[in-house]
């Protein structure tokens, strides 16, 4: 039956000013949750918990339980599990899927549903392995391994995210520094080392981590303390300032050297 969508847009103007108010949270005639966006020449809406468009592909709550299931993840069985090769069809569903999983994450981002973002975040991980293991097209596991590091920073953003809504200020700078090392790691798996200092995702990660600091006056680290003193030192050596470098040299073998006697 043809619906005219008219009344439900009046009542719930977009606002292209401020994106918060484009998201909310509704529950749907089923009882369930549903998160709902406005864009400018409509509304879509997703299903708040379990696969973000409602479906159970092939019984299963998403594809990832199905593919774990083939997989035989978590489950014993009588020796191994029969190999899994996927299909340009079971690629393109995954791919449906992953897309369906990132959107939802930007809205849970916008509602501070930092933990569930998390979960999304994983979820995208878990699938990303998947094609990775099971996938004999190689292009098409390129295409889908470049996200890998944008979804690792995703993740890495929520959890401190949460840290921080607990109150474990402290703990979600260390999280940050954790994910920021992931994040290297694994260009240097890809042999794109040379991404590392222009890499958006550690960028972006680094930011987040000034902001909690400014925001919730942490303070720095011993790690990081040295860390500013060498980078001093390196600049100052570079620009042949040998006296300023000889002067953070002693500072940072006193500072080394008091850190230790805290540790006795």
């Amino acid at each position: 039956m043809a619906v005219d969508m008219t009344a439900v847009f009046d009542d719930w103007k977009h606002d292209a000013g401020d994106e918060g108010k484009n998201v909310r949270c509704i529950r749907g005639h089923d009882g369930r949750l549903k998160l709902q966006v406005r864009v400018r020449c409509g509304i879509f809406q997703w299903e708040y918990e379990g696969r973000p468009d409602g479906t159970t592909p092939h019984g299963c709550p998403t594809l990832l339980d199905y593919y774990r299931q083939r997989l035989g993840v978590g489950r014993r069985r009588r020796g191994p599990a029969p190999p899994l090769r996927l299909t340009p069809e079971d690629i393109a569903a995954i791919s449906e899927e992953i897309m369906d999983y990132y959107q939802r994450r930007v809205l849970f981002f916008r509602l501070g549903e930092y933990a569930r973002a998390r979960d999304d975040a994983q979820h995208n991980l878990d699938l990303l392995d998947i094609l990775r293991s099971c996938c004999n097209d190689p292009e098409a596991v390129a295409q889908h391994e470049k996200w890998r590091p944008f979804v690792m920073m995703d993740r890495t953003r929520a959890d401190a995210l949460v840290l921080c809504q607990n109150g474990a200020y402290a703990d979600a700078v260390q999280k940050i520094d954790q994910g920021v090392a992931e994040v290297s790691e694994l260009f240097r798996q890809y042999g794109r080392e040379d991404v590392i200092p222009i890499s958006q995702e550690i960028a972006t990660l680094k930011e987040l981590k000034l902001q909690l600091r400014e925001a919730y006056n942490i303070p720095l680290s011993r790690d990081e303390i040295l860390d500013g003193l060498r980078e001093e030192q390196a600049k100052a050596i570079a620009d042949e300032d040998y006296e300023r470098a000889a002067r953070i040299r002693d500072e940072i073998a006193h500072f080394e050297k008091d850190e230790g006697q805290k540790t006795i």
